[in-house]
């Protein structure tokens, strides 16, 4: 029998759970660089032990930080708090051996890990547009302002506020429930979960990542997303007589002409069979030009010309078929001009992940959702990538998403966290845990 929570309980803790979001907005963790991961983590080790939690920080060594975070110099630590909640009765099996896929179950006969959450901390800069001072967190018409406040700070917030509800009802639960706060998700996340992953820091039997879910969905994983630079090299002349130069502008717009054929003739026929929140969703995607450089001079032939390329990979795609698809259209634009010298680098390479949607965290979440909201979820495979991928695949812990807070507000001028769901979402993954650990 699922073990005995009150969720009212939790409602009457909703100004704790309003001051810890307030707190966690007002330090400034913006990445690149990664600023005040340590104030950041000092106060997620004494927020998380205070509230009935085991907890240390782990830091990257510093030539891994700088293998792993191209974005900073390395005097900028990379850091994460581990922890667990204190009272149960979980075995874990430190050092389990890696299982590369997609939410397997371990095959070894072991004692249940139990659960674990993620929320990273780091955020995106602050924009243009905002009509309020984004680290200076404020209320109104039921809303939280700040930035980080649904991407995802609420989340963490929500992590904090489940360990509290557990130690206020002094609730013994018979496998672990762990967690992790890391950071640098907003540019992939390899010196956070990618790091705590990689040191097999986590040992569960499913996980949650607390990213914003409402309203009223269910992640059950992401696309996976390749990020290519192509150059394109040319040859210097005088604006006046440009046919004795070789314009990389004009080859770089050759080959975006290529990428778009690609995308009509090729990509356009591909369907994931996994749900979605919008049609157009089961499409893989290409989108070139989110950066361009290039030229020298308004009367000087450029003779070099950058584009980045975006491409999302439904589920059923692979990292390998879709490099080779974008290689393979270049090579066929290099076989007609003979002047067209390009080279591709990829900046960053995520498969998808995604667990079942009749897996029993994701029947468990959405089951706690209708519970507490009163209305089903819609589980879906979230558009863009986020660190499910690092347990999912690396760890071979079904990882779904779930957490307060809306995706459109993230990464927006004033973005915004409804406080009904900052409670409400916390309440239902409390009852989840109640659910899965008792």
């Amino acid at each position: 029998m699922p073990a005995s929570i009150d969720l009212q309980r939790l409602e009457a803790r909703r100004e704790m759970l309003v001051d810890l979001l307030r707190d966690l907005v007002a330090i400034r963790t913006v990445n690149p660089p990664g600023e005040n991961y340590g104030k950041m983590c000092e106060y997620l080790l004494r927020a998380a032990r205070g509230m009935g939690g085991e907890a240390r920080i782990v830091e990257v060594p510093a030539a891994r930080a700088a293998e792993l975070y191209a974005h900073a110099p390395t005097d900028h630590p990379r850091l994460s708090v581990v922890g667990r909640y204190a009272a149960s009765r979980g075995t874990r099996s430190e050092g389990a051996a890696v299982v590369p896929s997609q939410g397997t179950p371990r095959t070894e006969k072991q004692t249940p890990a139990g659960l674990h959450f993620n929320g990273h901390f780091d955020t995106v800069p602050a924009g243009r547009g905002w009509t309020r001072d984004p680290w200076t967190p404020t209320i109104e018409g039921g809303r939280l302002y700040g930035l980080a406040a649904s991407d995802m700070k609420g989340g963490i917030a929500s992590i904090l506020g489940v360990l509290q509800t557990l130690a206020d009802q002094k609730i013994t639960l018979a496998a672990d429930l762990t967690f992790s706060f890391t950071p640098d998700e907003e540019t992939g996340g390899m010196a956070g979960a990618g790091f705590v992953a990689g040191e097999r820091l986590v040992t569960a039997d499913y996980g949650i990542i607390t990213e914003p879910s409402q309203p009223h969905l269910v992640k059950i994983g992401h696309r996976g997303v390749l990020w290519v630079e192509i150059e394109a090299e040319g040859k210097t002349a005088h604006g006046s007589v440009p046919y004795k130069g070789i314009n990389a502008f004009e080859k770089i717009c050759a080959v975006a002409a290529g990428l778009k054929r690609l995308e009509l003739e090729t990509l356009g026929k591909k369907r994931t069979r996994h749900p979605v929140p919008e049609e157009r969703q089961a499409l893989p995607t290409i989108m070139v030009g989110g950066v361009v450089r290039g030229g020298l001079k308004t009367n000087v032939v450029p003779d070099a010309c950058m584009v980045t390329v975006d491409r999302r990979l439904i589920p059923e795609e692979s990292i390998a078929e879709a490099a080779g698809e974008i290689e393979g259209a270049v090579e066929d634009l290099r076989a007609r001009d003979p002047d067209l010298k390009v080279t591709l680098t990829r900046t960053l390479a995520i498969e998808p992940s995604v667990v079942d949607a009749g897996h029993e965290i994701t029947r468990a979440t959405a089951a706690a959702h209708e519970q507490v909201y009163g209305q089903k979820p819609k589980i879906v495979v979230s558009s863009g990538f986020f660190d499910a991928h690092y347990f999912t695949r690396g760890l071979g812990i079904p990882t779904i998403s779930y957490g307060p807070g809306q995706l459109g507000t993230a990464h927006a001028p004033d973005e915004y966290i409804v406080v009904d769901d900052l409670v409400k979402s916390t309440q239902v993954l409390a009852q989840v845990v109640a659910d899965l650990l008792a």
